[in-house]
């Protein structure tokens, strides 16, 4: 954005909840659990592709992304493409648990690193003043941050789902989709012990702008 020249937060050092809708990624194959024992559990994991999202439609959105990951300190990626439920390498996979007596898969839903403020100094009439809201996907230690949970549907549709997603080459090469064939699927991998626990971070710079994130399950 031409002649952009500052930002700031309309209300400095308060949470933001962010505004966004963000996308769940499928990450294992459907299940339908009739055990006789207790709940069922299912191989998870696989790559999934996600991105920056901005509340305001421009022609060039960089200059703003960049501008406000300057003040921030942080980088708002334009697409990030990760490993998500333990070691991408074959071995004891992790799994999740399917309730006994429910059918469905397991989703994963990446977080969000959040700022919001007010558009200030631009040359650009049509943005002076906007208040705007950019969010990106982000890395920890362990891989792309995020939450798991179990998705569930009935007996009949989850029936679709005979293999996963994520699991596959054109996923990882950033190409998600919703269905599979078995034989664009991979062995499951992953590792059973790395699941952490949720916490909630708040982020504040030195120029008052809110920064929300939420650590991964």
């Amino acid at each position: 954005m031409a002649g952009h020249r500052s930002w700031f937060a309309k209300k400095a050092l308060v949470p933001i909840k962010p505004n966004i809708l963000l996308t769940t990624f499928i990450v294992s194959k459907g299940v339908t659990c009739d055990s006789t024992t207790g709940d069922c559990r299912v191989p998870i994991g696989g790559y999934v592709t996600d991105t920056r999202s901005l509340n305001i439609t421009i022609s060039s959105p960089d200059s703003i992304y960049d501008r406000i990951g300057e003040t921030v300190n942080f980088k708002f990626n334009d697409t990030i493409t990760a490993w998500v439920g333990g070691a991408s390498s074959p071995g004891s996979p992790q799994t999740w648990a399917i309730t006994n007596g429910t059918s469905g898969y397991v989703g994963f839903t990446p977080n969000h690193r959040c700022a919001a403020g007010t558009l200030t100094g631009c040359d650009d009439a049509a943005v002076e003043g906007i208040e705007v809201e950019a969010c990106s996907p982000y890395s920890t230690a362990d891989g792309l941050s995020g939450t798991f949970a179990a998705i569930v549907l009935d007996r009949s549709s989850v029936e679709a789902f005979t293999c996963n997603p994520a699991n596959t080459t054109a996923a990882k090469d950033g190409n998600n989709s919703n269905s599979c064939s078995a034989a664009d699927s991979q062995p499951d991998t992953g590792d059973a012990t790395r699941l952490g626990s949720v916490s909630m971070m708040l982020l504040v710079s030195a120029l008052g702008v809110a920064v929300l994130g939420f650590e991964s399950l």
